[in-house]
């Protein structure tokens, strides 16, 4: 009889135990679930984030031609170094060279000299969007709506094909690829 006493509190205290075991981790959980939303919510960006394009830099027409620009050629020099160096590494050297020549940007609707600092600009402030987009093997069409969209928002995009279509040109009545210098 006496040991049936102690048996029975010892189960109550048991359970009362794993109550309170029970109760601490849903309230462990509460507040994980809580930190997590908070976390959350202050990644969202913020109808008041500050743009890392330089917007007042920059006319936005000038900008979103450059950044279609950037990207077209980035696959280009993508296409042509990733057997040799690997997805990876072509992506870091193409995101280091884009920009260099002034040669490159000839065939765009702006001048070259505008659209090679646009080049930079787009680079500087997106380079992880850009990154990310060709490491994902978006195309220079997909990619352009991902990751210009901010340098395009509000530009009449219909009226002209911004970055994605390459004219022919001439110089002296041979086809010139706006690479390099043409003999004038």
């Amino acid at each position: 009889m006496c040991f049936d006493a102690f048996d029975s509190t010892a189960r109550a205290s048991a359970r009362a135990d794993a109550m309170r075991v029970g109760a601490m981790r849903s309230g462990h959980r509460a507040t994980l679930a809580v930190l997590c939303l908070v976390l959350a919510v202050a990644a969202l960006p913020s109808a008041h984030a500050k743009s890392r394009l330089p917007l007042k830099k920059f006319d936005r027409d000038v900008l979103c031609e450059a950044c279609g620009a950037t990207l077209v050629e980035l696959d280009g020099i993508i296409a042509k170094t990733e057997k040799k160096l690997g997805r990876g590494s072509a992506i870091v050297d193409a995101l280091e060279s884009v920009c260099d020549d002034v040669y490159t940007f000839t065939r765009y609707a702006f001048p070259p000299p505008k659209m090679q600092k646009g080049c930079q600009a787009i680079v500087e402030a997106l380079e992880d969007e850009i990154d990310a987009a060709f490491a994902s093997r978006l195309s220079p069409e997909e990619a352009k709506l991902e990751v210009c969209a901010e340098a395009c928002e509000g530009v009449d995009q219909t009226a002209k094909t911004s970055g994605t279509s390459v004219e022919e040109m001439y110089v002296d009545g041979k086809p010139h690829d706006g690479r390099g210098e043409a003999e004038l």
